[in-house]
């Protein structure tokens, strides 16, 4: 439905409401490519954060099309990818994937900047696919680049096309202004999960609806 106003001479106004199916076949779910960042600093082992965030991890690793690219950056005094560059998930990468979340332990600092350069630099640069960086956190960079505004600024030199970045904040020590800066200059959303929450149950249906891109 569209509801279009103008008045006079001047450029006028539409809104476009779209309400898609409920089902989807395969052939009309375009494949993504999604880069997932979680921080693994020392603060993450309080209150099972990081225990859930690595089961959140597992359940959307798990719920990957076998057409899409993915990869894992894992931060904390500094930042460290899963593999070199994507993977697909159609082979024995989720499997290598799943082994790699299980291994995370919580130490260290918090170096923000580094793990969302090491995000950026994936996608390919002849890629039409869409590129989603799923970020979460539950801290301020402490560490490398640690004023908020030279790391929104530090994205958008960076930012590739066909970004969106979704963020996680979780528990009440974060740095709301950079996250809604970083989730908000890159078409994305971001989310707050207060201390108690069930983390895991919220980045889980949070992924159900990106999951399966159409348009």
């Amino acid at each position: 439905a569209s509801i279009a106003h103008r008045t006079g001479s001047e450029d006028g106004y539409v809104l476009l409401v779209v309400s898609p199916k409920q089902e989807f076949g395969p052939a009309e779910i375009q494949p993504k490519d999604i880069v997932f960042v979680l921080d693994t600093s020392g603060s993450m082992a309080a209150d099972r954060k990081l225990e859930q965030a690595k089961e959140a991890l597992c359940f959307c690793v798990r719920a990957l099309s076998p057409q899409d690219r993915f990869n894992l950056v894992v931060f904390s005094t500094a930042a460290r990818e899963f593999k070199p560059g994507l993977a697909g998930a159609g082979g024995e990468a989720v499997k290598e994937a799943l082994e790699f979340i299980g291994e995370l332990a919580p130490v260290g600092g918090t170096n923000i900047d580094d793990a969302l350069r090491a995000a950026l630099r994936m996608r390919p640069e002849e890629s039409d696919r869409p590129f989603m960086v799923v970020f979460l956190t539950d801290g301020q960079p402490t560490i490398g680049v640690t004023d908020p505004a030279a790391i929104v600024e530090n994205v958008a030199r960076h930012r590739p096309a066909l970004l969106r970045l979704f963020v996680f904040g979780v528990g009440d020590d974060v740095n709301t202004v950079l996250l809604d800066r970083l989730a908000g200059d890159n078409g994305g959303t971001r989310r707050y999960v207060r201390p108690g929450e069930n983390l895991e149950a919220r980045v889980s249906t949070f992924y159900q609806q990106i999951a399966r891109p159409v348009l």
